[in-house]
């Protein structure tokens, strides 16, 4: 019997890992959940899950729980025995429940990029310890093991495009244009990003953290099919590539029962299906934010991180409807072009930046009939 956390337990990712848990109830044990705040969906959970401990970060009520809350139930929530913390936390609200998971040794699987990229040049010896469940990661790791890290010729993140990557014109894309992904269900963050290219952009610099790779070595593609997750191509010629039908609880499943396999309930592929895979390139031009996340990680030092908290609130502004699509690249490389902080060598580092770059944010941008001012 394995304990298990699960950290943003209503959103995309913790849902998707209690189905998993659901499945195994004799392999499986939820000891903790942890969300933003007491909901209906919260209170649901913990009546069919039971579990010992549950954070809330805005704090509250549950009865028949030990409720962890605020700055000290984080640390405790970091110290508890767990075999391994799931972390689905959106956004650069993850950060400090990753440092602290880190900091403390614990046995984390992730889907929070941001928090990996924000905290990479702190903590990059130290993961190597981290599962990932981003699907292109785990689709790397995966293929890793087929060969020895010193044969790598590069890795190669296969984006699905999102819903514009062959329109002519992103001129007029509302917010539910932009949030109906064709192929994946995920968070509204995580969805806007993919139709931006960020999302492959942000992936480019975890993986290089993540799995220690150079950037030089490190590709995207456009694969609108969304089968082919990540591949990893050795000096012989040879590709490795992770295939499956798109569904995170395959990631997910594996990060849980790694190196074991379980039955996920997720569709088989069948290619007759399909017919054909299609591979494009992307169009930097149409979609810079992908550009420009390489070079914020090339040059490494803070970029990383002012970009991930500059894109986080130019995409809350899109949301709320304040600024156009097409703006949301504009106020990235505004922010961008003030930013001056040095590289960050410890968690306290990070956080400065991350606060002086909103702070950046407010000075030189404001909202005026819907356009940048």
């Amino acid at each position: 019997m394995k304990s298990i956390a699960v950290l943003g337990s209503t959103g995309s990712i913790g849902s998707q890992t209690l189905d998993i848990v659901q499945r195994y109830p004799d392999r499986l044990r939820v000891k903790l959940l942890a969300a933003s705040r007491v909901s209906e969906k919260l209170l649901e959970q913990v009546k069919q899950f039971r579990p010992e401990y549950v954070y809330v970060a805005e704090g509250g009520e549950i009865e028949g729980v030990k409720i962890l809350s605020g700055d000290t139930g984080l640390d405790e929530l970091a110290s508890l025995d767990i075999d391994i913390f799931i972390n689905g936390i959106a956004g650069i609200a993850g950060i400090k429940p990753t440092y602290l998971l880190l900091k403390n040794r614990k046995k984390q699987a992730t889907a929070n990029k941001e928090a990996i990229i924000c905290l990479g040049e702190v903590f990059k010896d130290r993961y190597s310890e981290i599962l990932p469940i981003d699907s292109e990661h785990s689709a790397v790791f995966q293929a890793l093991q087929a060969g020895n890290r010193e044969n790598l010729k590069r890795i190669i993140l296969t984006a699905s495009g999102g819903p514009f990557w062959n329109s002519q014109s992103l001129e007029n894309i509302t917010v539910e244009d932009a949030l109906n992904h064709p192929r994946w269900k995920m968070g509204r963050k995580v969805t806007i990003d993919s139709a931006t290219l960020m999302n492959k952009g942000l992936e480019i610099i975890e993986a290089h953290y993540l799995f220690n790779i150079p950037y030089s070595k490190i590709e995207a593609v456009i694969h609108p099919q969304s089968l082919i997750h990540g591949i990893v191509e050795f000096i012989d010629g040879s590709m490795i590539a992770q295939m499956s039908c798109p569904d995170m609880r395959i990631p997910i499943s594996y990060a849980i029962s790694y190196p074991d396999r379980w039955e996920t309930g997720a569709k088989y592929l069948n290619l007759f299906e399909y017919g054909k895979l299609e591979f494009y390139q992307p169009d930097e031009e149409k979609f810079p934010l992908l550009k420009i996340a390489r070079e914020c990680g090339e040059k490494g030092g803070a970029y990383p991180t002012v970009l991930t908290v500059a894109d986080e609130l130019a995409v809350d502004m899109f949301l709320r409807g304040e600024i156009k699509f097409t703006e949301i690249p504009l106020i990235v490389e505004k922010i961008l072009e003030k930013a001056n902080f040095k590289k960050p060598e410890s968690y306290e580092d990070v956080i400065f930046i991350i606060e002086e770059t909103k702070k950046l944010f407010k000075d030189i941008y404001k909202t005026a009939g819907g356009k940048i001012a």
